[in-house]
């Protein structure tokens, strides 16, 4: 079990576009802060700085991630086939963290002050971030078939709004929408004309 002296702290505040990191030591207090936009080349700036201070201060480095598998995937990913340690953060725990302030400060680098706070208070409870492939893929895919499935939703009911305009009965001779007869019937010359007349 690692001992909290010994570690210098590295609480991360994510983010799409930039992350905005924090080094903390054992007595919370701040040593430096960085901030990196969100891209793999911009990831070994921040490594670099972090072995530098902990190099100086003869410290080893341990990051906290506030949702690791979000934002901070990547970086995440990055870091551990580096050799790092990472701990992911739950937001509600870094929340609770802000809340506990006597004043309420919302900006990125007290954000990333409070994962680190966290990280220091819970070192020896949290759970080690494990990005898995398999789950982020699919769950990729789910998010693009419902958005899929959305779309195809909105389409339909755009159809519905058109056609109703020009035949508002049109459901009686069209049991659906969207079959061949109907898409024929909704496609030909003679439709569009009559739509375009009406619209004009």
């Amino acid at each position: 079990m690692q001992k909290r002296e010994n570690l210098l702290y590295v609480g991360i505040d994510l983010h799409k576009e930039s992350h905005t990191a924090v080094m903390v030591n054992c007595w919370n207090e701040k040593l430096e802060v960085v901030v990196i936009e969100n891209k793999p080349s911009e990831f070994r700036k921040l490594a670099e700085k972090v072995n530098r201070k902990s190099n100086h201060l003869g410290l080893e480095p341990i990051y906290g991630l506030e949702n690791a598998y979000g934002y901070g995937r990547s970086l995440a990913v990055w870091l551990i086939e580096k050799g790092y340690i990472v701990k992911d953060i739950n937001p509600a725990l870094a929340y609770d963290q802000r809340k506990s302030a006597p004043m309420l400060r919302k900006n990125d680098e007290h954000d990333a002050y409070c994962v680190a706070t966290v990280l220091i208070n819970q070192l020896h409870t949290l759970p080690n971030a494990k990005p898995k492939d398999n789950e982020w893929t699919l769950s990729q895919l789910v998010n693009r078939r419902d958005l899929l499935v959305k779309d195809g939703i909105r389409f339909k009911n755009g159809l519905h709004e058109q056609i109703s305009m020009a035949y508002p009965s049109y459901s009686k001779f069209f049991s659906e929408i969207d079959g061949k007869c109907a898409m024929y019937f909704c496609t030909h010359p003679l439709f569009i004309c009559r739509e375009r007349r009406q619209k004009t």
